[in-house]
């Protein structure tokens, strides 16, 4: 009895090894072309306007993030395990992620837009919901300001776009 539940186990081992390199070959493969496509995406940046490269560091770091994720789900699915119920699950957790940081995500979507459009630049003098400040950094999530006695003012990306901003460029 014992022979055939360890003769069993090694046919099944057998036969599921090639599934498992083939899974990890097709891991490796994306996440080879992730890692190809940051190197491009950083040589490349250094010949960029700098006020840019956050921007193209974002989308650089979701393609690399999105290329390994989807490496991971189809080497798992290339060895044979049902990955359906773990993308729904992703899915319901991306749904319940996205509505508890909503006012981040908020931030982080006005701070691209700041970043892309430019209303602003650094040095310039902006009064935005009460507070003044010269823009020192920005930023994904906040926008810096210098106010005045050394102070520095974090005004959220996400305020400065439903409030009207001053600006007042610099001399």
């Amino acid at each position: 009895m014992q022979t055939d539940y360890v003769h069993q186990l090694t046919l099944s081992t057998e036969a599921a090894i090639p599934g498992i390199f083939a899974g990890f070959i097709v891991f490796l493969i994306f996440l080879a072309g992730a890692v190809v496509f940051r190197r491009l995406l950083r040589r490349l940046i250094n010949r960029m306007n700098p006020a840019k490269r956050p921007l193209v560091n974002l989308a650089g770091d979701t393609v690399y993030y999105g290329l390994v994720t989807v490496g991971g789900i189809t080497g798992l699915g290339t060895m044979g395990v049902n990955v359906s119920a773990l993308i729904a699950g992703l899915g319901l957790s991306g749904f319940a992620l996205g509505f508890a940081l909503r006012d981040a995500v908020s931030n982080l979507i006005a701070g691209i837009l700041i970043l892309l459009y430019q209303p602003f630049q650094y040095g310039d003098t902006l009064t935005v919901a009460g507070d003044t400040g010269v823009v020192t950094d920005i930023n994904f999530r906040y926008t810096v300001l210098a106010g005045q006695n050394g102070t520095h003012i974090h005004v959220p990306n996400g305020t400065m776009f439903s409030n009207s901003v001053t600006v007042t460029p610099k001399p």
